[in-house]
């Protein structure tokens, strides 16, 4: 038969170990840069989507964008970038870590641009 002593020093044990299994570091998550880049003339745009390396992630916007006049806009970290593209410019771009936010960003911001766009999500990548 246990003593109440020895019962209590096993039952701190217990608790002792399933405290340091709840507390065990993990590793980071990666963080992921989102881009677009725009051309208000032509309408050309290019999305840069799932680098740990902010200044790749733009290089690739714009390489996909692949007009003279392409600017980058907001670069920021999440795993989706989406474009939603309507009946007038400009499109609407949006972010988001998960593809259906970041498809319903970018259809919302689709829709305040001109009056009377129909707007519709045209492509949403991610990464990671």
């Amino acid at each position: 038969m246990f003593r109440l002593p020895v019962l209590a020093a096993l039952i701190l044990a217990l608790l002792a170990g399933v405290a340091a299994a709840q507390t065990k570091p993990t590793a980071p998550q990666a963080q992921y840069w989102v881009t677009y880049a725009y051309d208000a003339s032509t309408g050309a745009w290019g999305l840069g989507w799932g680098r740990t390396d902010r200044q790749t992630t733009i290089n690739e916007a714009l390489s996909r964008c692949a007009k003279p006049g392409c600017k980058v806009g907001n670069v920021t970290l999440a795993r989706c970038v989406a474009v939603a593209t309507g009946t007038q410019k400009p499109p609407g771009f949006g972010y988001a870590n998960d593809a259906a936010t970041a498809k319903a960003n970018a259809l919302r911001f689709c829709q305040q641009g001109a009056a009377g766009s129909t707007c519709e999500d045209t492509a949403v990548r991610c990464g990671g």
